[in-house]
């Protein structure tokens, strides 16, 4: 059970953690202001990854990633050019497990069986949410300065 939760963060929240940041002209934000919301997402995400060290608990669970949820489809505002299509991938993955924990009741076992379940792990495993959380996460370091996480919750 600790491998399948890991599994599920670490494939919804990792692929999602490092957004992007820069400046868009259309919303006014800076470049240090997106950055501070990045920041924000992820200190939220890392103070969310305590739900998932026991037995999780599906109202803790359903906090967690609806948060996140809000917080990243947040990160579309602002979201520069030549990144906003992979923040926008990031917020159709993190739709999709939301759908599917809320289909399931927010119960990590009971998701893990459903044939979605596979269906989410292989697309969040591919070659294009690869390539999409690669660009968003050297982004995120090279313009915002956070550091690349290298362990999963």
């Amino acid at each position: 059970m600790k491998r399948l939760t890991t599994l599920v963060i670490g494939a919804a929240l990792a692929t999602t953690l490092l957004a992007s940041c820069g400046d868009d002209a259309k919303s006014g934000s800076s470049t240090s202001d997106y950055c501070a919301r990045i920041k924000a997402y992820k200190d939220k995400s890392n103070e969310f990854s305590s739900v998932f060290s026991a037995t999780p608990d599906a109202a803790k669970v359903e906090e967690a990633y609806t948060t996140m949820q809000s917080m990243l489809h947040g990160l579309n505002n602002g979201a520069p050019d030549e990144i906003k299509a992979d923040v926008a991938a990031m917020n159709t993955a993190i739709d999709k497990v939301v759908a599917i924990f809320s289909k399931y009741d927010w119960d990590i076992t009971a998701m893990a069986a459903a044939p979605e379940f596979a269906e989410l792990q292989t697309e969040l495993d591919g070659t294009e949410m690869q390539a999409s959380s690669d660009r968003l996460e050297a982004y995120s370091t090279t313009t915002c300065g956070i550091p690349s996480d290298t362990t999963t919750p």
